[in-house]
Order: structure tokens, then sequence, then C-alpha cells
């Protein structure tokens, strides 16, 4: 399960480690936890269990099913794992497509991604509480 210290629980803190890293990213300070992204500065990330509602807030604490989002780049992503061939589609797509996003590694879902909010066209409400995943409908590749 994502929670226990299993090799894919410590891989996955890897990757995620590596994206903050590239990006220059800092938790979000003290004293904005559980502020809504759109009033936080570039270059934050946090944890969220709204990872696709408005100004969803950002805590500097994680918990089970919480997604981690990043702000960077004049985007928000919300970081999450999905099986190889939807990483690649997420990368190569021409049309809009679906996508189950988990918060950490699950069965397939392996493959860590970052999703730009502005590509999520659709997400479905509480689909995450239904099976785990967010499941989200997202424009092509640009």
């Amino acid at each position: 399960m994502f929670h226990e210290q299993t090799e894919a629980y410590l891989q996955a803190e890897r990757d995620r480690e590596a994206l903050r890293r590239r990006h220059g990213l800092t938790l979000v300070s003290e004293q904005d936890d559980g502020t809504g992204i759109h009033r936080l500065p570039e270059g934050v990330f946090g944890f969220t269990y709204a990872p696709c509602l408005s100004d969803s807030p950002l805590f500097r604490k994680t918990g089970l099913r919480a997604f981690e989002v990043h702000k960077h780049s004049g985007d928000e992503f919300v970081i999450g794992f999905v099986d190889p061939a939807s990483a690649e589609t997420l990368k190569t797509a021409a049309e809009p497509f679906e996508i189950d996003l988990f918060p950490g590694p699950e069965a397939t879902a392996t493959q860590i991604v970052e999703v730009p909010m502005s590509r999520v066209l659709h997400y479905k409400l509480h689909s995450q509480r239904e099976f785990g995943a967010l499941h989200l409908r997202v424009s092509p590749a640009r």
C-alpha cells in the first residue's frame, strides 16, 4: 500500500524529490499553510485532497490519498502516478484523452507524472474516493 515503507513508496519519494529539485520548489511556508494555490507565490509545493478545485488549499503535511501539487512556470501541476502507457500518452496525445491519476504508486500505476492544471478539461468528482484515483480528461500535448 502507498503509505507503507515499501520499495515502491521509497522510489516514489525519490521521484517526487527529483521533480522538486528540478523546478527549485520549496514547501509552502507555515504562515501560508492551507492557503489557496492562486494566492501562493511561484516556486512552491504542498499537498491537497482537492487538486482540481479552483484555488485548492495547499498544506505542509501530506496524508493518505493526498496529492502533491506544484506551482511553477506560470502553471499549477498535480503530481501523481499512472501506468507507463498513460505516461506516454500524456507526452504525445494529439487528441483529448482520459487518465486515472493515483496519488502514489499502485499496481501498474508506477510512473510519476506532472499534469498541468491548464490541460485538465474535466475531472470526475469523488473519483478518488470511489477507486483511489482521480479520473481526468486531459487536452492534447502541446
